[in-house]
């Protein structure tokens, strides 16, 4: 069972031309104009290990699903430009992050606090984990010892759904370090 399944992950890599990309490295040119003088810059996107990546991403991914006999995930370029583009936002990890995204209703602000304070339930100071099955990380950023300060945005997504984040600095959640 799991080998062919395997082989239908493979196969369907192959299908998405994933198989076919062999350049990790885009470039493109601009024009930049100061008063008068102008200046070519070349800028190169490099992506750490595109295809690699994308093989893992869909892979690892796929295995989960298939332990609950979920139908395999297929890559989509465009989610992974979106997603690239979200993470070259975030090549220096200067800040903690909480999202809360919402539909049906006008969230606010006090509901996003409210759902990521929930999870402190969730977390056993003891052995610094969140409950197996939960989460509890949004809550430990926003009670971060060391965190000082905090940036928010909310705004109304175009399919009408509720989008907020939080920023924190200094960021917390660091892997063996108790939040408290």
């Amino acid at each position: 069972m799991i080998k062919s399944y395997l082989r239908v992950i493979l196969l369907l890599l192959c299908a998405t031309n994933l198989c076919a990309s062999s350049s990790i490295t885009r470039t493109r040119t601009r024009t930049i104009t100061r008063s008068r003088t102008r200046t070519k810059r070349k800028l190169r996107t490099k992506c750490l290990g595109c295809h690699h990546d994308s093989l893992q991403f869909l892979f690892r991914q796929n295995l989960v699903r298939a332990q609950r006999l979920e139908a395999p995930l297929i890559w989509d370029r465009r989610l992974q430009n979106y997603a690239q583009n979200w993470a070259n936002q975030r090549k220096e990890i200067v800040f903690g992050e909480n999202i809360f995204h919402g539909y049906g209703k006008n969230w606010s602000p006090a509901d996003a606090v409210v759902a990521w304070a929930s999870e402190k339930r969730h977390y056993n100071y003891g052995s610094n984990t969140c409950d197996p099955g939960k989460v509890c990380g949004h809550y430990t950023q926003m009670v971060w010892k060391n965190t000082r300060r905090v940036g928010c945005a909310r705004v109304k997504c175009n399919s009408g759904a509720i989008f907020m984040t939080c920023n924190y600095d200094p960021p917390g959640n660091y892997i063996g370090q108790k939040p408290y």
